[in-house]
């Protein structure tokens, strides 16, 4: 596998580890890499925190890697970048986002944290604070912040396109608001954005071990990564103060990503929702299932009966799980009760009045429980 390690003068002199590193993955990105690390390195300078950059460039055939070494040959922020070429059955977000991260954890300490972004995002200048301060103060392992279209960028996509992909939000706004009041979210208060993008991700380095660190999977590689820490029972915080704006390119360096996703929709392919995006009935039902497993496991219940009840087959011993978030995951894969069924954009809208509906009946069932919390809180 061919490679090679670009050292600017910061990067050489820093002499010890540092306390945080941006990971940056770059494939064709000449058109936005320099907006991306400008906005890093400002972010970085307003955060009294020693931190460095570190670029991953893969498989790129434009003019991405001679324009980052300019700009960090010009800048006062460490920076390392890594030029390499996977083979075609690596070459994928995954793979590339896994090896960006693998190298920045090895440029900082063990206390330390690692963010990640994309090479056509920017993120806000009070980015790095506040994506570690909620980590430093020990109360995330893994902070997520908010993505927003580029404002100029999404001016050119169709209304059409921008109104669907805001009902589609709210559909999945609704779906978190109905599982947070029967399941509710000790570290997220209500509301919270609850994405998961790879274009702003905060991780402790000791969490991020601990969960083997990011799976190279080929699609939804930062999804694959939360999912770990939920299995993992490790706390993460959907912070509202944190937020970077990301192009609304059409012509995608992932395959499956964001920029595909649009593209489709304005060619006018059909549209296929999110994978959270489900029938109201079973929004309804996988909260309630949820609840009914994380009482058991709290309460070290005998979980056989509750398994039948979901349609899991018995096995000859069931396994012990240390997590409920691993209890979980297991059974979101074993019961047939709970697969998943994407829906067509058409199918949810007609769905929505549904959905609303069951946020009413939910809500008027944990009413008295929020009342007794208020009462609770106020004296």
């Amino acid at each position: 596998m061919e490679f090679s390690v670009f050292k600017n003068d910061f990067f050489k002199k820093s002499g010890k580890p540092f306390n945080y590193a941006i990971a940056i993955p770059a494939c064709n990105e000449e058109t936005y890499i320099e907006r991306c690390l400008k906005a890093c390195s400002f972010s970085m300078n307003s955060f009294n925190m020693q931190g460095a950059i570190t670029v991953l460039i893969n498989n790129s055939h434009d003019n991405t890697l001679n324009l980052a070494r300019d700009w960090a040959n010009s800048c006062e922020i460490p920076v390392l970048i890594v030029d390499v070429k996977f083979p075609p059955a690596l070459s994928h977000a995954g793979k590339a986002r896994q090896t960006a991260l693998g190298i920045a954890s090895k440029c900082v300490s063990r206390q330390g944290y690692l963010l990640t972004t994309d090479a056509d995002s920017h993120p806000y200048p009070d980015w790095v604070e506040n994506s570690i301060s909620p980590m430093e103060a020990g109360k995330a392992d893994m902070v997520c912040g908010q993505i927003f279209l580029d404002p100029e960028a999404a001016d050119r996509l169709p209304d059409l396109i921008l109104k669907r992909g805001d009902i589609e939000e709210e559909y999945r706004t609704i779906s978190r608001e109905i599982n947070h009041l029967i399941n509710p979210d000790p570290i997220n208060s209500w509301p919270f954005h609850g994405q998961t993008s790879g274009a702003s991700i905060a991780v402790t380095v000791r969490a991020y071990r601990e969960v083997g660190g990011l799976p190279a999977v080929p699609v939804g590689e930062d999804r694959a990564l939360a999912k770990a820490f939920e299995t993992n029972d490790l706390a993460i915080l959907y912070a509202d103060d944190v937020k970077v704006w990301t192009s609304s390119r059409l012509g995608g360096r992932a395959k499956g990503g964001m920029a595909d996703t649009i593209a489709a929709r304005v060619a006018g392919r059909k549209h296929i929702c999110d994978e959270s995006v489900e029938l109201a009935e079973a929004v309804l039902s996988r909260a309630l299932w949820r609840a009914k497993f994380r009482l058991a496991y709290a309460t070290s219940q005998n979980l056989t009966t509750l398994y039948a009840e979901a349609g899991i087959n018995a096995p000859a011993d069931f396994p012990d799980f240390k997590t409920f978030g691993a209890l979980w995951s297991y059974v979101e894969k074993s019961s047939p009760l709970l697969a998943r069924r994407r829906l067509s954009w058409e199918e949810m809208y007609l769905e929505l009045p549904k959905l609303k509906q069951v946020r009413e009946d939910v809500r008027a069932m944990v009413r008295p429980r929020l009342k007794r919390m208020q009462m609770s809180r106020a004296q």
